[in-house]
C-alpha cells in the first residue's frame, strides 16, 4: 500500500534532483575567470585536485536561484547575453567556442586559455557597459541600498577581467561595469533590485594580473606544485582551511 508520505517523499526527492540538474552546465577548459579573481592560488589548486563532496540543499538555494535568473533574464539583445569568451594568453589571441570544443579535455593547451561567460553587455550612449547579475540575501541588499555603498571587490574584479576578455575576443571596449544585485527570495518586502555601477580599470593593468595568476595555476597543475598560502580574512570561510593549515607539502599527487 502506498502511503501519502511515500508520495510526498518521492515528489521531494524528484524536485531536489531537478534543482541539481538545473545547475549542471557545460564548462570548457581548466582556467576560468572565477579562478583568477581569487586572492589565494592555493585555494584554486585545492578546488581543482580535490573531489567535490556536494552541498546541502540550503547551500544550493542561491546557486539554483542564480541559474534561473541567468537563464531567463536577458538585459539587452540576445547576442549580447551569455557571451562566451576564451583568450589564449600565451599566443595573445582569441579562441572561438567552436575551436575550444575541438581541444581535447586533456590537452595541455587548455592551461594557456582563460575561459569565461559574460552575463550581458549594454550600450549606453556611445559607450558600453558590462553587467553581471548576482543573487544575494536581503541583509546584503539593505546595505547596498545606501548611496555610499559600493559593489563587492570580487564582483568588480570579475567585471574588470571581463573587460579584457571582451576586448581581446570581440574588440569591444567597455568603460563601465554594473553589478545587478537581485534578492534570492521574493516576498512583498524583498523584491527590490539594486544596480551598482563603477568605472572599469585600464585593460593593460588588469591583463598583467590575469596573466600572473594564470601562470601560477598553469605551473601548479602542470608540475603538481602547491602554491604558497595567501592569508586573508577569507581563510575563516575557506572549505580547505583545515587541510591547508596542516599541509606542508610542496608537491601533491593525483
Amino acid at each position: 500500500m502506498i502511503k501519502l508520505q511515500d508520495v510526498e517523499d518521492k515528489a521531494y526527492i524528484a524536485t531536489r534532483a531537478a534543482q541539481v540538474r538545473a545547475m549542471e552546465t557545460e564548462r570548457l577548459g581548466k582556467i576560468h575567470v572565477s579562478d583568477i579573481i581569487k586572492p589565494c592560488m592555493r585555494y584554486v589548486t585545492y578546488s581543482k585536485i580535490t573531489q567535490p563532496v556536494g552541498m546541502t540543499f540550503d547551500d544550493m538555494k542561491s546557486l539554483w536561484f542564480g541559474q534561473i535568473v541567468h537563464s531567463t533574464t536577458i538585459l539587452g539583445k540576445k547576442e549580447h547575453n551569455e557571451i562566451f569568451v576564451a583568450y589564449d594568453w600565451v599566443r595573445d589571441e582569441p579562441v572561438s567556442l567552436e575551436e575550444a570544443k575541438k581541444i581535447p579535455d586533456d590537452d595541455p593547451r587548455h592551461l594557456d586559455i582563460i575561459y569565461g561567460s559574460i552575463d550581458d553587455i549594454l550600450p549606453i550612449g556611445d559607450k558600453w557597459m558590462i553587467c553581471d547579475k548576482k543573487t544575494t540575501k536581503q541583509k546584503s541588499l539593505d546595505y547596498l541600498k545606501r548611496q555610499t555603498s559600493r559593489p563587492n571587490d570580487g564582483h568588480m574584479d570579475q567585471i574588470n577581467r571581463y573587460r579584457v576578455l571582451l576586448k581581446k575576443c570581440y574588440d569591444i571596449d567597455a568603460e563601465f561595469g554594473c553589478v545587478v544585485y537581485i534578492p534570492n527570495s521574493i516576498t512583498e518586502e524583498t523584491h527590490r533590485i539594486v544596480p551598482k555601477a563603477f568605472k572599469l580599470k585600464p585593460i593593460e593593468e588588469t591583463l598583467t594580473d590575469m596573466i600572473e595568476k594564470s601562470k601560477i595555476i598553469k605551473k601548479s597543475l602542470k608540475e603538481k606544485l602547491l602554491p604558497p598560502r595567501t592569508i586573508t580574512w577569507l581563510c575563516d570561510y575557506c572549505p580547505y582551511a583545515s587541510k591547508c593549515a596542516t599541509d606542508e607539502r610542496e608537491k601533491y599527487e593525483d
